[in-house]
């Protein structure tokens, strides 16, 4: 996948508010949900020395995350991604999973050489990588694919085990990691964010470095 540019920001929900209907008159909802509204879940591996949480914290300009992802629920969509961070810039490689290669990495069965995900499940296991958190959260995407622009918003941020039923679950217990009157906005472009693009932004939120993963890992590890 080509590399692109993300930006985040913790905002505010009025100023949220505000730079959705801005949005709203410029770019198109995410076509994948209903108004661009989507939950995600998404299961975070780490080796045993907590290495990608450990280098995020420490603002290793360079870090690499491995995860499990689903999309509000449902199991006709698994993806397995690795996810590498070049400060800004970001590269994501990913294969779709079956539920049976699910359960196998799970229970550390082996995968078929012919797999899809046989490449990225093979270095997990060469780096010990283990299921260490779920992140699950709401998300309002808005998109213009043409200059390859796209902006979301992520609420309702929770941890839940690192469990295959946290993926496809509804009603589990979770613990928030982000106040609810907050919202994380994300920036991502390819090459260069648009100017029209900054002013409809704009807002008053402070740029941020961490990631859902590590809001929820540090709340899980009080």
């Amino acid at each position: 996948m080509a590399e692109r540019r993300e930006e985040k920001y913790l905002i505010t929900l009025s100023e949220y508010s505000k730079i959705s209907s801005r949005l709203k008159q410029l770019l198109t909802p995410d076509k994948n949900g209903i108004d661009g509204k989507y939950s995600i879940c998404s299961l975070y591996f780490d080796d045993p020395f907590d290495t990608a949480l450990i280098e995020k914290e420490d603002g290793n300009p360079v870090h690499i995350k491995f995860r499990i992802r689903t999309y509000n629920g449902e199991k006709k969509i698994i993806k397995l991604e690795r996810k590498t961070k070049r400060g800004i810039v970001t590269e994501k490689h990913s294969a779709m999973l079956t539920e049976e290669e699910l359960d196998k990495i799970l229970s550390n069965e082996s995968i078929d050489e012919n797999s899809e995900c046989f490449g990225l499940v093979s270095e997990m296991r060469t780096k010990a990588f283990r299921p260490v958190v779920s992140v699950k959260y709401n998300r309002e995407a808005y998109v213009m694919p043409s200059l390859g622009i796209r902006v979301t918003f992520d609420t309702m941020i929770d941890s839940l085990p690192p469990e295959k039923d946290s993926l496809f679950g509804a009603n589990l217990p979770v613990r928030p990691s982000l106040p609810r009157n907050e919202v994380i906005m994300e920036i991502k472009y390819s090459q260069r964010c648009p100017a029209f693009i900054r002013r409809s932004c704009k807002a008053f939120g402070l740029q941020l470095s961490v990631s859902k993963y590590a809001l929820c890992r540090k709340g899980e590890l009080k």
